[in-house]
């Protein structure tokens, strides 16, 4: 009789983690037979469980990482347990001992995946940071390793093939590649569609992986995929043998909540899927006596068992049934046209919020939804939020597309020797955003975008997209009183048009005869909303007063010989803030000795740089006489005033052909210093986002070059993690969306959900109601996310 996973009901709940449980694996054998349960947990604890009867007892917490854990490997033959972590560190603890027998490092970011090596003591690792390591720990404890490289995203999945003696990785690039000791590529897999979260080694050569296309794989010895198994609906995280059922016999859990088992011989799924009461299940492994152990995104680690005698009893099981049929009930339902399912749960509270009076809808493990408020440095309870839940399929005559409710599901032939594909729409959708969502996820040119918005705004009878008025006066958010300070200002606003109220530049304006912002109106809707962002954003404003006093000022302190210039010097350097200042050799001059000046002094200065450098042909006499930006670029590691001038000098230059060039010749070496910086006044937060989004914008008017995208998405992705700012966040998915649109689309997306904090970051973002003049952030978001 073929194994069923209709035969496995839950043992036991092992409770303890205050977070997801991000890993589960088997640990050392007891006196007494059995098995211990190891687990790790976004709580940044790991938790060694040891067997009692038909229960588990915390038998020891292991505290050392500073970030939460992503993986646990059980090796074995040294009985070492080894975790890793999202602070792109490896510890190695000896069974049962409290602190790290030894600690990994050398990745340059989150460890995803373990796995034991070909040699004695060693292990392989795959990181965020694209490469896999192979590490050997001598007796004396000296570490070794070989590099793995050649992956062009995250590696989330590792694995030993010691019969072949070679090594496997997967990567967020979609490829499995095969590897020998000595870290040479041997073999390329290719068909995933999306991540690869695992791979696995089977018998007679074969592998089996799996990924975020939902879809788990079987490649024989010759490296063909012969086999499909379909039904996980969503991403699959993780996959373990149950060698206790077969060799054939393998498990498998993911983002859809459900655990499943099959056949990997014939790919039929054994038995029924069982739910768990969270969203993801996050890791699955399998004891020698059949059970199978998960860990879920509610903190809870799960037993479950085939064995009736191992069974949990009636009262526990019907609790169980009754938390997995709340939580299908809640995958449909809403509030306020979101979906429960997609608010963030009570670990968002840990983050402090952006702004007083912030208020963010949480998901509790009851199926509640608590409204909170950021008041005085803490996350206060307003109350439960409650509404209406929409109809049925049947009932609101919606039409269902890949598990989804749409208004409109229209078949579109695009050849006449392939079926048509289908085009998703729902009505209040702009017709642009969803049309440039089917494109990419269709692989199609994107010169179609026209034809197939058109075509959705007429056979859903969808009205003109309307513009929305930005306001037209100029008020700085951010800076308070009369007093200079960096980047303040209340004169001399470029308008004409829609004037930025955190730049001074103009948006877009439907009233505008500007070519350029006659081609927008195909792709930026309401306000500038959407994405591809076509205008390059620069900051204009300058209070020229309080600039001339602040240098007058400093001027005063120093000494002939540490730069002091006379009052005419000054005056002359006024000039370059014009809007269209004339080329004049004495201003020019002028600046050139004041950027002389120490650093403690500059700020007043590269406050007027930044405004003449958008002048094309002042930036090229500044650089090609003077090497301006050679002097400015160092001072991106110097106080905070003058990382925000740098910063927004770099994003005015690349206003023009002339500055993007020079720029861009020195990229890496300006995205390593900005990328540095990780933590700023909401100004620098909007200063960097602006600078990438402006990188971002050169990409999308001319053939995107791979390395610029993605070293610019790296960029984006280290500011998400820290920046709070909503208009940095606003233009920093702004630009990931500009990214999407060019042919280097499918890499930027591949960097970007690899990594989970700024996904959960972008998702909280996205579903959080941020106001009335934060309401783009949540309609960026969602054109966003479609494009994932």
């Amino acid at each position: 009789m073929e194994p069923s996973l209709d035969n496995y009901k839950l043992s036991c709940e092992l409770l303890g983690h205050s977070m997801d449980v991000r890993a589960v694996a088997v640990g050392a054998a007891t006196p007494e037979g059995g098995q211990s349960i190891l687990s790790g947990s976004r709580d940044k604890s790991t938790k060694v469980w040891k067997p009692s009867g038909n229960e588990y007892f915390e038998s020891l917490t292991l505290q050392d990482h500073k970030n939460f854990i992503s993986f646990i490997y059980f090796l074995e033959s040294e009985q070492w347990i080894c975790t890793a972590s999202n602070d792109a560190t490896i510890c190695i603890y000896k069974q049962d001992g409290f602190v790290p027998l030894l600690t990994l490092k050398g990745h340059g970011s989150t460890v995803c995946a373990l796995a034991g090596g070909l040699e004695p003591r060693s292990l392989i690792s795959g990181s965020w940071d694209k490469t896999a390591r192979v590490w050997t720990i001598s007796e004396a404890g000296d570490v070794s390793f070989v590099a793995l490289e050649g992956h062009e995203a995250a590696v989330w999945a590792v694995a030993t093939l010691k019969e072949q003696q070679k090594y496997v990785t997967g990567g967020a690039d979609k490829n499995i590649y095969y590897w020998n000791a000595k870290g040479e590529k041997l073999r390329l897999l290719k068909g995933h569609t999306d991540c690869v979260r695992g791979v696995m080694g089977l018998d007679a050569n074969t592998l089996l992986s799996c990924g975020n296309d939902a879809v788990l794989r079987f490649w024989n010895e010759d490296g063909e995929c012969v086999r499909e198994m379909n039904g996980h609906t969503n991403y699959i995280y993780s996959m373990a043998r149950n060698r206790a059922l077969g060799d054939q016999v393998v498990v498998s859990c993911g983002e859809d909540s459900t655990l499943r088992m099959w056949n990997v011989i014939t790919g039929d799924e054994l038995g029924a899927p069982i739910f768990h009461p969270g969203i993801s299940v996050w890791s699955v492994t399998c004891l020698q006596n059949g059970d199978i152990v998960t860990g879920c995104s509610d903190g809870v680690v799960r037993v479950f068992s085939h064995v009736p005698a191992r069974q949990a009893s009636e009262l526990v099981l019907k609790a169980f049934d009754l938390e997995v049929a709340t939580r299908k009930s809640q995958i449909n339902e809403e509030i306020g046209g979101i979906k429960k399912t997609e608010l963030p749960g009570p670990e968002a509270l840990l983050s402090n919020g952006t702004r007083e009076g912030q208020t963010k809808m949480v998901r509790h493990a009851d199926g509640s939804v608590k409204c909170y408020s950021w008041t005085l440095g803490n996350w206060n309870l307003v109350g439960d939020v409650t509404g209406g839940t929409g109809g049925t399929q049947l009932s609101s005559g919606k039409k269902l597309h890949e598990g989804k409710e749409y208004d409109f599901v229209f078949n579109v032939d695009i050849s006449d020797t392939e079926p048509p594909i289908k085009l998703p729409y729902n009505r209040g959708e702009d017709p642009w955003q969803a049309a440039q969502t089917f494109i990419h996820r269709n692989n199609l040119p994107q010169a179609y975008l026209d034809q197939v918005a058109n075509f959705i705004v007429k056979n859903s009878n969808s009205g003109p997209v309307t513009m929305e008025q930005a306001p037209t006066g100029y008020q700085d958010p951010f800076t308070g009183g009369s007093r200079y300070v960096p980047g303040s200002s209340n004169t001399n606003v470029r308008s004409g048009g829609n004037v930025d109220p955190f730049t001074g530049a103009s948006s877009y304006s439907t009233a505008s005869s500007n070519a350029q912002s006659q081609v927008d109106v195909n792709f930026v809707r309401s306000g500038d909303k959407h994405f591809p962002v076509s205008s390059y954003r620069t900051f204009d404003t300058c209070d020229t007063k309080k600039v001339l006093e602040k240098m007058m000022e400093f001027n005063g302190k120093l000494g002939p010989a540490d730069g002091r210039v006379g009052e005419e010097v000054l005056l002359a350097v006024i000039k370059l803030t014009e809007q269209s200042p004339e080329l004049d050799l004495t201003s020019l001059e002028a600046l050139t000795l004041l950027l002389r000046w120490p650093a403690s002094f500059q700020f007043p200065v590269l406050d007027i740089l930044r405004l003449a450098v958008r002048n094309e042909p002042i930036f090229s006499m500044l650089n090609n006489s003077h090497n301006f930006l050679g002097t400015v670029i160092p001072q991106l590691t110097g106080s905070a005033a003058n990382q925000l001038m740098v910063v927004r000098c770099l994003a005015n230059s690349l206003s023009h052909a002339t500055g993007r060039q020079h720029v861009m010749s020195r990229l890496p070496e300006i995205i390593d210093l900005v990328g540095a910086i990780k933590t700023g006044s909401a100004n620098l937060q909007i200063a960097v986002a602006t600078f990438y989004l402006n990188l971002t914008i050169s990409q999308t008017l001319n053939v995107a070059k791979s390395e610029v995208c993605h070293v610019v998405t790296s960029g984006v992705v280290e500011l998400l993690k820290w920046a709070k700012d909503l208009e940095a966040c606003y233009r920093s998915m702004q630009a990931i969306g500009n990214l999407t649109t060019t042919s280097c689309g499918q890499e930027t997306i591949a960097q970007v959900v690899s990594v989970d904090y700024v996904m959960d970051k972008l998702r909280e973002l996205t579903n959080t109601p941020q106001g009335e003049n934060f309401s783009k952030v949540n309609t960026v978001g969602q054109a966003l996310l479609a494009a994932f």
